[in-house]
């Protein structure tokens, strides 16, 4: 299995083949589903030998592990982050993960709706439980102490994640970047409701 984060001193080579297959399975991604995406079409697309591939992944489910690693890691996916304790790394990490799918929104929207009766969402979300259940390990070990059930925990916080990102693909003609990310900061807050006047004297 991967790690968790990809490695930072990875040697130039490296960088510049998965960066190729990345683009090209994102570039695949906008026309096939998932599913249909062959080992072949992947190669060819990233002008790659077979046999690269294999050197760095074991499969095409492999590499998809591999992309969202390095966009949560690109968005600074962090502590901080993952237990909605601070509200500004929060936002931090929000407005950096919108802003990735507005730079390519008509791609990721097309992503979206090629795969979302597929197997690549169902792939993506329990992907992103294993890499917050083992994040949450990690902490366990180091003393931390939870109220929620591990797997409880990391199955809410996937599907914030998870669902935050789905509602923007699916609104994004209908709130800019900033916006969004309010009203979901306004959402972690707990912050649910506008002032209320305060109810009329009764008159005499």
């Amino acid at each position: 299995m991967l790690p968790l984060f990809p490695a930072s001193d990875e040697k130039l080579s490296t960088k510049r083949t998965h960066l190729l297959l990345r683009k090209a399975l994102f570039q695949l991604l906008t026309t096939t589903p998932f599913e249909k995406i062959t080992l072949t079409e992947l190669c060819s697309t990233a002008m790659i030998p077979r046999s690269t591939f294999y050197r760095y992944f074991e499969d095409k489910y492999d590499l998809q592990r591999y992309c969202l690693q390095c966009m949560l890691q690109e968005a600074n996916f962090n502590e901080d982050v993952l237990y909605l304790r601070s509200p500004e790394s929060v936002r931090y990490f929000l407005l950096a993960l919108i802003q990735m799918l507005q730079q390519d929104l008509e791609d990721y929207q097309k992503i979206y709706n090629s795969n979302k009766d597929g197997v690549l969402m169902k792939m993506i979300k329990d992907y992103l439980i294993l890499i917050i259940t083992g994040i949450l390990k990690e902490y366990e070990k180091k003393g931390c102490r939870y109220k929620i059930d591990i797997p409880i925990f990391a199955a809410l916080l996937t599907n914030f994640f998870f669902t935050t990102l789905q509602c923007y693909l699916e609104t994004s003609g209908q709130y800019d970047v900033q916006t969004f990310v309010d009203n979901v900061c306004l959402f972690t807050e707990k912050d649910f409701f506008a002032a209320r006047p305060a109810p009329a004297a009764d008159s005499c």
